[in-house]
């Protein structure tokens, strides 16, 4: 997947990512046009309730979950039927997946067939509805003889190259994530101390080490917004840092009347900042265990292949 992580590892010179993929079915879409393929079939895609509210088959091993989803979505995503004929109760994310479906067909039945042959469930706007037995009798009734060209693997220097080279930079980010959040909890203890120590100054002596907190503050966030520097923890920070910014909205548009208002303002910004560099720490020691938990399959195979003295190159540069 098109992840920060994977660019940080700069593998994307050697692999294809793929990016934007909401579900299984969108990412063979993609797979299907990027092979460049003349038709493509869907099935399965009801995107919408059974007639007996039911949102998947009956086997399906997860049903409990969408236990009460029938009742909470109905009337609220309603969608024309296959065929055109009525309408079928959906869901937000089923009408999401539909919509992204639609845009993409929009762009691309010009170039390529798209069958719909799920049979029921809501229209893909764009997609040719027709049964799955049509399918199979009339496009997939003759062995077509295209095979794709054939594909050579990486030659074994250079697998052992970039394996190294990954190996390498998990390293790095291992010790990035020791490194980041040791001077982040020092940070940290000394923001939080001199937070406490403002409930015992009056509100004019507290303007100078109060805007010296938020400096501080701001120091944090503008290392954290170092793209070069967090590249390999932005797929972790990424989800934390925008809603982050999104609950400081309720703080940003609070309006002080009097000094009081405006003291309290900054205790609660930096009551909220002490909070979020918690959370930082917390998902950066996650990263850092699952790295160093996820990096054992690699070092079996680059010990299988008598790696070892590179190996521990790595680790002693790392050091």
């Amino acid at each position: 997947r098109a992840y920060d992580f994977f660019y940080y590892l700069n593998l994307a010179k050697y692999f294809q990512p793929i990016d934007g993929m909401v579900s299984v079915a969108h990412m063979n879409y993609w797979l299907a046009k990027f092979l460049s393929h003349k038709n493509i079939i869907f099935i399965g895609q009801d995107l919408a309730y059974s007639k007996d509210q039911s949102s998947h088959a009956k086997d399906f091993i997860h049903e409990k979950l969408h236990e009460g989803h029938f009742q909470k979505d109905e009337n609220l995503f309603t969608s024309i039927a296959y065929g055109g004929k009525g309408e079928v109760e959906s869901s937000y994310f089923w009408k999401l997946f539909r919509e992204l479906f639609e845009n993409w067909i929009s762009h691309d039945n010009n170039f390529i067939n798209i069958y719909n042959c799920t049979e029921g469930g809501a229209r893909i706007k764009g997609t040719i509805e027709k049964p799955f037995l049509w399918a199979c009798e009339n496009l997939l009734s003759k062995n077509l003889n295209k095979p794709f060209p054939k594909l050579n693997p990486l030659n074994i220097n250079k697998q052992n190259e970039l394996m190294l080279k990954a190996y390498n930079k998990i390293y790095k980010s291992i010790y990035h994530c020791k490194d980041f959040n040791k001077k982040l909890l020092q940070e940290y203890n000394e923001i939080k101390e001199l937070y406490l120590t403002l409930e015992n100054l009056q509100i004019e002596e507290s303007k100078e080490l109060l805007n010296f907190i938020i400096q501080k503050i701001d120091t944090i966030k503008y290392q954290i917004d170092d793209a070069k520097n967090m590249q390999d923890l932005y797929e972790i920070l990424g989800p934390l840092l925008v809603q982050f910014e999104l609950n400081l909205a309720r703080i940003y548009v609070l309006n002080p009347k009097t000094p009081e208002d405006s003291f309290n303002k900054s205790l609660i910004w930096i009551k909220e900042h002490l909070e979020w560099i918690e959370m930082i720490y917390g998902h950066i020691q996650a990263q850092e265990n699952a790295l160093f938990e996820n990096i054992i399959p690699l070092e079996q195979k680059l010990k299988e292949r008598k790696l070892n003295k590179w190996m521990e190159r790595v680790k002693n540069a790392n050091k």
